[in-house]
């Protein structure tokens, strides 16, 4: 199966931003202009990225690494590069280091809360009970004898189903010579 650079092209919202970003304000872009660089970037990633393929396999390695986009970059004499790429990768890993830390700070504040919330629902050992927590109690217990009652109901409908058809393919079986 062969691949064209098409099957491989930027998404153009993402190079009209980059480009935006890096001229002056107020320039105008022709769209043969963010054409012609989005398929300039395509072509020179997957340069890129074949070369770094290649270094990763010659270290025997399955998967292509930061590490080796860098020595790609450098085998294709464009180490002066390596530097600014060296720098937005830390920046890039260290936001997503905080993502990362705050998520889960989130996870445990809300775990907790949880936790506080539960302890605050039921009494603990020793405490007297309310008749509304009897009440509660009880009506949670009658609505689950009533699901668990609706849910035999219909696996004797599915087996009822089932002999029925059986007996309707035995019938056909002993009707047949």
């Amino acid at each position: 199966m062969s691949s064209t650079i098409e099957d491989n092209e930027l998404p153009k919202a993402n190079v009209t931003r980059v480009l935006k970003s890096s001229l002056p304000a107020g320039t105008a872009l022709q769209k043969d202009a963010r054409l012609a660089v989005s398929k300039a970037a395509t072509v020179f990633i997957n340069y890129i990225s074949s070369v770094a393929n290649d270094v990763a396999k010659g270290a025997n390695h399955k998967t292509i690494s930061a590490a080796d986009v860098f020595k790609a970059l450098d085998i294709c004499e464009l180490e002066h590069m390596v530097p600014e790429l060296q720098e937005s990768l830390t920046a890039y890993q260290q936001i997503m280091l905080e993502k990362k830390q705050l998520k889960k700070k989130e996870k445990d504040e809300s775990k907790v809360r949880e936790d506080d919330d539960t302890a605050m629902e039921e009494p603990s050992r020793g405490q007297k009970r309310s008749l509304e927590d009897d009440e509660d109690d009880s009506m949670s217990v009658d609505l689950k004898k009533s699901k668990d009652e609706e849910e035999d109901e219909e696996e004797d409908v599915e087996d009822e189903e089932e002999d029925q058809e059986e007996t309707q393919d035995e019938n056909i079986d002993e009707e047949q010579p």
